[in-house]
């Protein structure tokens, strides 16, 4: 059984945020899990500069042999993920739960803000 961590962010992921993101999931790699879950489930609004993280995250984690799967659903993320084409390139799961069910779960809190 697969270990998951989950990195859970809320608020706005934008220039602002992104550098204080992207650290956060910087911080979460060495002892993070065989799967990442990044929940943007709170995210009220989600720029390039978020998309350009995520973009990141999936190049380190990937190297490192982790599978990273986003939790989308606010409209702002969903809508930038169509339109840069980027749908088909992450693993979108519909809920933590669908995730929870079937593995342990240990918790990273990355809050952009």
């Amino acid at each position: 059984m697969d270990s998951v961590t989950v990195c859970a962010v809320g608020g706005e992921l934008d220039h602002l945020t992104a550098d204080a993101f992207r650290q956060s999931l910087l911080e979460a790699l060495p002892t993070a899990g065989a799967v990442v879950v990044i929940d943007l489930s709170r995210v009220t609004f989600f720029g390039v500069a978020g998309l350009r993280v995520l973009m990141e995250a999936r190049s380190w984690f990937g190297r490192s042999g982790r599978r990273l799967q986003l939790i989308t659903g606010p409209r702002c993320v969903d809508r930038l993920l169509e339109v840069a084409g980027h749908t088909a390139v992450f693993d979108i799961i519909p809920s933590l739960a669908a995730v929870a069910r079937t593995k342990p779960l240990a918790s990273v809190r990355a809050s952009a803000r």
